[in-house]
């Protein structure tokens, strides 16, 4: 079982040795962030955050060993419609492939509707991330649609993907 805990400055360092190359980058954070990751433009976002009160960022712990394996955030956090957006979900390179991705997600999930009370938990994922989609789609998120050519790759245009989830779709 993984467990989330808050992320904070000291876990930057580590965050940014996860995303080593371009196509990893761009997979994590599409064009937000410009390549390489640095410090400077996380720690602005999760000061701004932290001022508006819409973002909740997290670092995946498996506890058994007291190891960070991955992060993953809440956007867009409306309280007033109970809705979030997860937003940069990411594995380290050492735990992909042993189900953290998807026991990562669940404990979100689980934040989401249980502890958060929200209706709604939605996100948007790049078309060809088809590992990150699946994962999506055995958790029970449904499709909502596709953004055609939405956001420019190093090979050209790619779509994104809104998937959500309701409270009353949750199986925890």
């Amino acid at each position: 079982m993984i467990q989330l805990e808050p992320f904070t400055e000291a876990d930057l360092d580590r965050l940014i040795g996860w995303v080593a190359s371009e196509e990893r980058h761009f997979l994590w954070t599409a064009s937000f962030f410009e390549y390489p990751l640095t410090r400077e433009p996380f720690q602005k976002l999760m000061e701004e955050s932290a001022a508006r009160g819409d973002r909740l960022f997290y670092k995946a712990v498996a506890p058994e060993t007291g190891e960070a394996v991955g992060h993953i955030e809440f956007g867009a956090i409306d309280r007033i419609n109970r809705s979030t957006r997860i937003g940069r979900v990411l594995v380290s390179p050492e735990a992909q492939g042993r189900g953290v991705g998807t026991a990562m997600m669940r404990a979100a999930l689980e934040i989401a509707f249980g502890q958060m009370k929200m209706h709604r938990v939605d996100l948007w994922v790049l078309d060809i991330n088809t590992h990150a989609i699946a994962c999506y789609e055995k958790l029970g998120f449904r499709h909502e649609g596709l953004c055609r050519e939405s956001f420019k790759g190093p090979d050209g245009y790619l779509g994104m993907r809104i998937m959500s989830m309701l409270e009353g779709e949750w199986e925890p």
